[in-house]
């Protein structure tokens, strides 16, 4: 899961904010925004993590874990013993299961 969109998009509507108040605000703003898209991202992960650990608690004793690789989030699903396998990406997209 790519969270730069979320940083980015984060980032254009406080840039346009600024905008909206004035050039020195512009100018304070474009200083502040690459310090934005840190600490969004942290936040962002943060959230992740707290609606990772939700999940598994409804899933007990499946789990769903927060998993980075570089800089982009991704979630493991650990299914119970003995459950059965469930639908895959495109039957959740709302596709028809293949055959």
């Amino acid at each position: 899961m790519k969270l730069t969109p979320y940083t980015g998009s984060l980032r254009d509507e406080f840039l346009s904010v600024a905008d909206a108040v004035g050039d020195e605000a512009v100018e304070v703003a474009e200083r502040v925004a690459p310090l934005l898209e840190t600490v969004s991202r942290l936040v962002f992960l943060n959230a992740l993590s707290t609606a990772a650990d939700t999940i598994s608690r409804d899933l007990a004793p499946g789990t769903v874990d927060l998993r980075l690789r570089g800089l982009d989030p991704g979630f493991v699903v650990t299914r119970p013993p003995g459950a059965a396998p469930g639908p895959g990406p495109a039957a959740a997209a709302g596709a028809a299961p293949s055959p």
